[in-house]
């Protein structure tokens, strides 16, 4: 009927006690019918002039919009009488008289043009004024909702008759049964048997419980009205109260209830597990001890070889350690002589290189030019001299021109066959330097000092005997440091020797002393092994006999419990189950009985606990 009334464009006033469904079924509808809602906001401040904005506000979304507008008002938000007279007005003419100022005036029939030009009508002032008028009545549904109860309605009907004759009366009656039990098949939660399945006869009596309560409270204010002559209401608000405060107090209870059962269940739990767990502890106690000795014994002999192994491994550290250092000397000394061999060398290997390098710039033509001299002159005969004495390269017999009944000895002819000797150069510089004849060189020596033998002096006479003179030089030389030398070689092989015997041996006692740490860090782990396998141990007891302590005094604290706390798991089981008619009870308490006298409620108390026994 309010959908029809709606989509009409009448008026409807929906008269009913508050909490009958008034507002929710205007909201319905509007959505149904696809219309705006549109309803004022009541503050400290609102007044009139708020009052005639929020008309103009909806009244304008009808008109110049051509929206399809709903104007729910409600006599809870009649602050000023005022209010009905202008609603009045618009009932009576479609219009209040002064709302719109000239220059809102004009704004609406511009919004209008448009439409009312599509609609062929006239676009004078009046006729634009008339087509806003046209759409206010079509687009602009008002919902008025007034409560009977008092004096208010009956007055303000008599003051604006409008409100009558201009509207479409729907009277709000009271919920018939089926809609009560509907309801409560809706909303009521699932219901638990005594065995935990879900009962759907312990629902279906609970639904026709909250019916029962519903029907017999407005009995109940009957008499209340009759006897005491006061007023009271049972609107579907109480009802739909009922269901919503049982809701959460069925759900906050059962919460409660099963917590607590949990409780004295876990503490019976705990109970039955300490008397079940004294008895093993003990049994484990004595097993520990044992073991617990029996690792000490270990301990304590692993700790007699360790500190055995520990002096035997410092014993031999201790001589490593004196060997190391009498090696230390030694190679220490066998630096000193190979860096003094070495220094003295230094000496004599430079002029060698030089004589070497001399050789090397030597042609076959500069040896052939010293070959063919036939008188060579004194420094070139005395040079070939020494290399001859050298090479070992006897002299040829000739007769002393200066005294022909004597032989002498002649050098030039060796020389020149020796020159002629294709590897001549190459017994120059392969020549056994470090193992020069003594005799050769005692030969050799009364040169050095001839004036025919200087290097400058021999320079001039030829390039190939300068460089032959050089080797003579450097052999010379080189020999006579080696033979100083050469003992302190000797040395130095020999005290080479000793370090190297020394550092086998050192090696030898280093791998023993290597194996004994060895074989010292194994005991060591496994010393912390079995000392923390005894700690471990030890925890273990003193645990052991902390919880057997602790058992014994919870069980000897709490023995007497035991029953107590059987009895009220027990208890707590019951209440869980009769829940579902207790909080029923205390629920239609809350929802219906705050209004009545202690003996009205105890008479419907008494008859909503038979009915739900």
């Amino acid at each position: 009927v309010l959908g029809a009334s709606l989509i009409t464009g009448h008026v409807s006033c929906q008269v009913g006690v508050g909490g009958s469904g008034r507002q929710s079924l205007t909201r319905l509808a509007a959505f149904m019918a696809e219309y705006k809602l549109f309803s004022i906001e009541i503050s400290k401040g609102y007044g009139m002039a708020k009052w005639r904005e929020d008309l103009k506000k909806v009244l304008t979304q009808a008109g110049s919009a051509g929206q399809a507008t709903v104007f729910l008002f409600s006599d809870t938000q009649m602050k000023e009488e005022s209010f009905l007279e202008d609603i009045n007005n618009i009932l009576n003419t479609g219009e209040v008289p002064n709302l719109f100022a000239k220059d809102e005036i004009v704004g609406i029939m511009e919004a209008v043009s448009p439409r009312a030009k599509r609609a062929g009508k006239p676009l004078t002032p009046a006729g634009l004024w008339a087509f806003f008028l046209d759409s206010v009545r079509v687009n602009w549904h008002l919902v008025l909702t007034m409560s009977p109860v008092g004096g208010s309605f009956r007055e303000r009907l008599r003051k604006f008759p409008s409100l009558v004759s201009c509207t479409t009366i729907d009277w709000f009656s009271v919920w018939p049964a089926d809609a009560l039990k509907s309801v409560a098949n809706k909303f009521l939660p699932s219901m638990e048997a005594a065995d935990g399945s879900a009962s759907s006869a312990l629902r279906s009596a609970v639904e026709d419980a909250c019916m029962l309560f519903h029907t017999s409270i407005r009995q109940l204010a009957e008499d209340n009205r009759r006897e005491l002559g006061r007023h009271t209401y049972v609107t579907p608000t109480s009802y739909l109260e009922l269901i919503y405060t049982y809701n959460e107090l069925l759900g906050a209870q059962r919460s409660n209830v099963q917590q607590l059962q949990r409780r004295y269940e876990v503490g019976l739990e705990k109970l039955l597990t300490a008397e079940g767990e004294v008895n093993v502890m003990k049994q484990e106690l004595i097993e520990l001890q044992p073991k617990l000795i029996e690792t000490g014994k270990e301990v304590e002999e692993t700790l007699r070889v360790v500190d055995a192994q520990t002096k035997e491994a410092a014993a031999k550290k201790e001589v490593v350690e004196g060997e190391e250092a009498i090696a230390a000397e030694k190679a220490a000394a066998a630096k000193a002589i190979k860096d003094e061999c070495e220094g003295e060398l230094a000496v004599a290997m430079p002029m060698l290189e030089s004589a070497l390098t001399a050789l090397n710039t030597l042609t076959k033509a500069d040896i052939t030019e010293v070959r063919s001299m036939k008188n060579p002159p004194a420094p070139v005969k005395v040079t070939m001299e020494a290399v001859c004495q050298l090479l070992n390269v006897k002299p040829k017999k000739v007769n002393d021109p200066a005294n022909p009944t004597k032989k002498m000895d002649d050098y030039w002819g060796p020389s020149q066959a020796l020159l002629g000797d294709t590897t001549f150069m190459t017994q120059l510089q392969e020549y056994d330097k470090d193992n020069i004849s003594p005799a050769y060189i005692q030969a050799v020596r009364p040169y050095l000092d001839k004036p025919e033998f200087q290097s400058d002096t021999v320079k001039k006479a030829s390039k190939a005997a300068y460089g032959l003179c050089c080797w003579v030089r450097a052999m010379e030389a080189y020999d006579k440091v080696a033979k100083v030398v050469a003992p302190k070689k000797a040395k130095l092989q020999q005290a080479e020797g000793e370090y190297y015997t020394l550092m086998e041996g050192l090696a030898a006692k280093k791998a023993e002393l290597g194996a004994v740490v060895a074989a010292l860090q194994a005991l060591n782990d496994k010393l912390a092994s079995m000392q923390a396998r005894r700690q471990q141990l030890e925890e273990e007891v003193a645990l052991c006999k902390t919880k057997l302590e602790r058992a014994t005094k919870l069980i000897g604290g709490l023995g007497g419990e035991k029953t107590r706390w059987s009895e009220v798991a027990k208890k707590l089981a019951a209440d869980y189950t009769n829940l579902t008619g207790d909080v029923l009870l205390s629920a239609g308490f809350i929802a219906y009985l705050g209004p009545y006298t202690a003996a009205y409620r105890e008479r419907a108390v008494g008859q909503w606990v038979e009915r739900c026994r």
